[in-house]
């Protein structure tokens, strides 16, 4: 009997549920990872402060490495294996972590653990979506993403009591035992495209039903799209973005410190910043889907200007940064749900690879942004004049990409400018 019966379950729907699996451990590893600091710390009185906080740079410089030769690796393992090696590696460098007693052991467990964010959640379900649905792509990578963020809450806590219980060291054990078993469970049930089901992507135009090889996709590869003027707008864009987001998320509570309010204030109000973007997530997601990406981007960097207007040229209340942080939470939509639609401006054919690009762009943005909003304020000394900054560049940024998102000509058909000899 057909697999494409519209009556018959379709396949997409269990790649996108393991999607959903694979977002929820990875919120649960990352998201608790700061949690291990004080204890570690105090048990390794040789590793200083400075040092330890080393450790999440690397894991964003060499999950940027990795992410830059995402595409062939796809091709070679399959996004079954790259899953499976991406939560192995993982695996690897926590049980590293579990016996570590000075920095340098630390910074080879994370050359492991960096592999898992370049590998696993949004690049590889943004890719996954777009080989196996042919609408609705923003939405569903939203969806898993927005599902698979509550892990985060779910971490923090989990490690918090196996702290207090068992110590850092079976922590960090426990975790790399946990994510092993996820990764080599999804490895089962993953599949790289429709044609391993024998069926073709759910909702597909009669175009995509006919295609069942990579070639046979429409679109550019990623060596004919970075001869483009419009990828590399879009890439900047994304780094620059990045870089003014990331910045701004990591200083607004030192703003709020600097004010003279209290922790448990400011502690509170930075709190809605998950919260915003957690109810954002999925209506954001239709929204590209719906007003298409250039708008998408347009209202986004609104919001954040008036981030930066609020920061940078007034005395926030309490009441206004509630609004700050609520915006900040809406406007961190960027980096989990637009690579997706933007890769697709280039067509289908070679869209992982184009993904990976634009999130080692948003990777290396906020390597930067962080370290160079602490060199202008201390040139500027003031938020005030960071957040001016700040918007300066998010104007420049908008430039690039209002002059850059659109459909390239010949993405939609196979063999990308090819086709237009």
């Amino acid at each position: 009997m057909s697999s494409n019966k519209k009556s018959a379950f379709h396949y997409a729907w269990v790649v996108l549920i393991a999607t959903v699996v694979m977002n929820f451990f990875y919120s649960i590893v990352f998201s608790s990872f700061g949690v291990y600091a004080a204890s570690v710390l105090e048990a390794n009185p040789g590793i200083s402060r400075t040092a330890y906080s080393i450790i999440p740079t690397l894991h964003s410089l060499f999950s940027t490495i990795f992410l830059l030769s995402y595409g062939k690796i796809v091709q070679k393992l399959s996004f079954r294996g790259v899953i499976l090696g991406g939560g192995l590696s993982i695996a690897i460098g926590y049980f590293i972590y579990s016996f570590a007693s000075n920095i340098v052991v630390f910074y080879i467990g994370a050359f492991f653990v960096g592999l898992f964010p370049a590998f696993c959640s949004s690049t590889t379900t943004g890719a996954l979506i777009n080989r196996w649905f042919g609408k609705l792509n923003s939405t569903l990578l939203s969806i898993s993403m927005a599902i698979g963020g509550f892990g985060g809450t779910i971490g923090s806590n989990l490690v918090g009591k196996w702290l207090s219980t068992i110590g850092y060291k079976a922590s960090f054990r426990n975790m790399a035992i946990i994510i092993a078993v996820v990764v080599i469970i999804l490895f089962f049930f993953v599949r790289n495209s429709p044609a391993d089901k024998n069926t073709v992507m759910l909702w597909a135009s009669e175009e995509q039903k006919k295609i069942t090889k990579q070639e046979d996709r429409p679109g550019y590869t990623l060596k004919q799209a970075m001869k483009t003027y419009n990828f590399w707008a879009i890439a900047i864009f994304f780094m620059l973005y990045a870089a003014a987001f990331y910045a701004a998320y990591a200083n607004v509570t030192l703003y709020m410190a600097d004010l003279g309010w209290d922790s448990t204030v400011y502690g509170a109000i930075f709190g809605v910043v998950s919260v915003a973007n957690v109810i954002a997530m999925v209506p954001g997601g239709y929204a590209a889907d719906k007003v298409g990406s250039r708008i998408t981007v347009l209202v986004l960097c609104a919001l954040y200007a008036i981030v930066c207007i609020i920061l940078g040229f007034t005395t926030p209340s309490v009441g206004m940064m509630y609004l700050v942080t609520a915006l900040i939470g809406v406007c961190w939509l960027f980096a989990k749900v637009l690579h997706t639609p933007l890769a697709l401006l280039f067509g289908s054919r070679d869209s992982a690879s184009i993904i990976a690009i634009l999130t080692a762009a948003i990777t290396i943005g906020a390597s930067i942004g962080i370290p160079a909003a602490n060199i202008i304020y201390d040139m500027t000394g003031s938020y005030s004049g960071l957040f001016k900054v700040l918007l300066i560049v998010l104007v420049i940024g908008l430039v690039l990409a209002f002059t850059a998102i659109k459909p390239i000509p010949g993405a939609d058909k196979v063999g990308g400018p090819d086709a237009l000899k």
